[in-house]
């Protein structure tokens, strides 16, 4: 079977690749030892067998980051018969690096220019040609989105391998090269690529050392090392710097033969918009600002739609499915249907365009190049906690879902930053957390409501912050590694763009609706009718809860057990808590029923619709228009909850608590997964009581202060 790893840096396309060529989805596995995903796919070409790995990505084979050291063993241990290396083509010059180090290994390989309608798009032209024939090996344009030249890169890779085409050496500085051929002559014959080998070796790169360990190999760790010492004294500079520079030097003089830019070159507007929004002073109130207005957009749009949805539930839906079982159901299934799943699925659902909303403004964000921007503006905050700045891409992914933040992490390039990461992630309010918000402020914040929400969040950055700097002065400190960070030049998003980034986000809240709710919203509808035949209040669930609540005075939310019992489920996923609320309150409550026509009903619902979305566009823009239909009164719901806080103060600490305690169990299963047993149990120990101590802390500073 011939193998060929698919290399390149993060986000460069290798898996799209992979699956437009192989024409299946990955096989996903695991490599030796680590949590790090293996993929693999098979496949048969020209009547051989085909196994395209896919590598995770990496920026230099010198690795510091858990996924680059799995791709830097497999290119230095496993057998591989060829090399395709894949390359963001819009960005040359920082993809090309990896490329030289490729090209010192010696094998047969090819070059995939992936992303190259974007390249062509900003006005670049490349001279294709004149690239391979300086590099010796097939250079092949891709668009992996849309799956152009994949087949004619396959065809290039196995002709690489029949015919054994190997890269033309980049040569370095002369005295770089002395030195790499010296250390070259004094090697003993071994599988490793001698010309990369030895570069490492020079660079003191540790893996190349405990290599030369194991071979017993003592004398050329020494000649290496004078080898360094003759080149740093000669440049006056630390051999890190000396090799990085050289592989630079290599690439911009291959550019200005091959690369051809546009008059208007993005990269140099990019860097003139830099200079404000990442700058010294202005550049974190300027990151607030732009969060402050996507809220602000957030819930001026959606808000009329969250009302429509949430009627459309409540009036409409529960009258006619009432009325429909009436007569054909026992009164007990047409209280679970109603009370049970429709009350807590519809106020969960009725958040739907909140999330929308959200969601689609982070994409633009995301796919316009702000955000990576992000991590590179709070580098120097990280470093008082002991982390760099792509910690803060993790940390940012957790403001949509916790879970693949907490994966994001395998990015870093020590554990002892991955555990103070992991530890400040659960601390970032996920979007499943926002309808409890929006669903509260409604209620007690109305004309402060974005101002509230944003206090939330950075509530949570805060104490996360604190919780990472006790971490740092705690955790036994390890050695520092050097902070990558690729920017990616600014560009109008693309729509279809946005879609992919936004899509899965908005299919997970609604797969999770349709099942982790409604199954918890048939659980505690069941649990609030246990014993048989008992009143709401003397249930299990009220009984549990009673016991509970006393504990939460100090907070200011012990005057009633329902929002306690809320929470109680909430730790499986947060939309539970909103869609518990409703089935413990649907069950209370009886709702009276309107007399009026099925059609009138639908046209009422349709023209209430059609004035939701005229009122979002109007919102976003602050124009009032007055509503032709009766205005919106708070429902029962939003009634029972603000009878049953005694106070705004007391529902924000209620919030605090929501925001600050176990996020979910998928949360707390992939902690388990990526640093073990342990540091699960220790976080699901640890958060509820950070939540009860800062809702505490809240509540009695606010009792003093309001």
């Amino acid at each position: 079977m011939i193998r060929i790893p698919f290399v390149g840096n993060p986000n460069t396309g290798k898996t799209a690749l992979i699956n437009a060529i192989a024409k299946s989805d990955l096989e996903v596995g695991n490599w030796p030892g680590v949590t790090v995903e293996k993929k693999e796919a098979r496949f048969t070409y020209d009547g051989e067998k085909i196994a395209l790995v896919d590598l995770p990505g990496a920026y230099t084979l010198s690795p510091y980051s858990l996924e680059e050291k799995i791709t830097r063993n497999m290119l230095a241990e496993e057998k591989f018969d060829g090399i395709i290396d894949v390359i963001d083509t819009t960005n040359l010059r920082r993809n090309l690096y990896l490329t030289l180090e490729l090209i010192d290994m010696q094998r047969p390989m090819v070059l995939a220019l992936n992303m190259f309608d974007d390249f062509t798009k900003r006005g670049y032209e490349l001279d294709v040609d004149r690239l391979q024939e300086i590099l010796g090996i097939s250079a092949i344009p891709t668009i992996a989105s849309r799956k152009l030249g994949t087949q004619k890169l396959i065809d290039a890779a196995m002709a690489a391998v029949d015919e054994h085409t190997i890269p033309h050496i980049q040569s370095y500085q002369e005295h770089i090269e002395k030195e790499i051929a010296f250390l070259i002559h004094a090697m003993p014959q071994t599988d490793l690529p001698q010309r990369l080998f030895a570069i490492q070796l020079l660079a003191d790169d540790p893996y190349a050392v405990s290599l030369s360990k194991t071979l017993k190999e003592n004398d050329l760790i020494e000649k290496a090392t004078k080898a360094r010492e003759r080149l740093e004294a000669h440049m006056k500079l630390p051999i890190k710097t000396i090799i990085t520079r050289a592989r630079y030097e290599v690439i911009d003089r291959l550019l200005e033969v091959v690369l051809k830019k546009p008059i208007l070159d993005k990269v140099l507007l990019s860097e003139k918009i830099d200079a404000v929004l990442l700058h010294k002073w202005l550049g974190i109130p300027l990151f607030f600002a732009i969060m402050m207005l996507m809220f602000k957009l957030t819930f001026d749009g959606s808000g009329s739609l969250v009302t429509w949805v949430s009627n459309f539930f409540q009036d409409f839906l529960d009258k006619y499915i009432s009325l429909g079982l009436q007569d054909a159901a026992p009164p007990w299934l047409v209280s679970l249907v109603t009370d049970g799943i429709l009350s807590g699925m519809g106020l969960v659902l009725s958040f739907l365009p909140l999330l929308f909303l959200l969601y689609f403004f982070m994409a633009m964000l995301e796919e316009s190049g702000y955000m990576a921007r992000v991590s590179f503006l709070l580098d120097r905050a990280g470093r008082t906690l002991g982390i760099k700045g792509n910690a803060f891409i993790s940390m940012i992914i957790g403001f949509g879902c916790n879970v693949p933040a907490v994966y994001a992490t395998r990015a870093l390039t020590t554990k002892r930053e991955r555990i103070i990461t992991t530890l400040m992630i659960p601390m970032m309010s996920c979007s499943a957390r926002l309808p409890i918000y929006a669903l509260f402020t409604a209620i007690f914040f109305q004309e402060h409501q974005v101002l509230v929400i944003m206090s939330l969040y950075l509530l949570g950055i805060i104490v996360a912050l604190l919780l990472g700097w006790i971490a740092n002065h705690i955790l036994p400190s390890e050695e520092s590694k050097p902070f990558f960070l690729e920017l990616p030049t600014y560009h109008m998003p693309n729509m279809k763009a946005v879609w992919v980034l936004m899509w899965p986000k908005l299919k997970d809240f609604i797969v999770r609706a349709g099942t982790v709710i409604v199954m918890a919203s048939i659980v505690l509808w069941g649990v609030i009718k246990l014993p048989v035949g008992t009143d709401p209040h003397n249930s299990y669930l009220a009984q549990a809860a009673k016991v509970i609540t006393p504990v939460f005075k100090p907070a200011g939310f012990a005057e009633h057990w329902e929002p306690v019992a809320a929470m109680i489920p909430g730790t499986l996923a947060k939309e539970v808590v909103i869609g518990s609320l409703g089935t413990i309150y649907g069950v209370e409550m009886k709702k009276e029923m309107t007399k009026s026509t099925f059609k009138d009903d639908v046209f009422n619902q349709v023209n209430a619709l059609k004035e939701a979305f005229v009122n979002a566009f109007l919102s976003v823009f602050n124009i009032q228009m007055e509503s032709s239909s009766r205005e919106q009164q708070p429902n029962a719901l939003q009634h029972k909850l603000k009878d049953q806080f005694s106070s705004p103060l007391a529902a924000f600490s209620y919030l605090v608590f929501i925001l600050l305690y176990i996020p979910c169990v998928s949360t707390m299963a992939a902690i388990r997964t990526e640093l073990g047993m342990r540091w699960m149990l220790f976080e699901t120990a640890l958060l509820p009581l950070v939540a009860y101590g800062v809702s505490v802390l809240v509540y009695q500073l606010g009792s003093k202060f309001f």
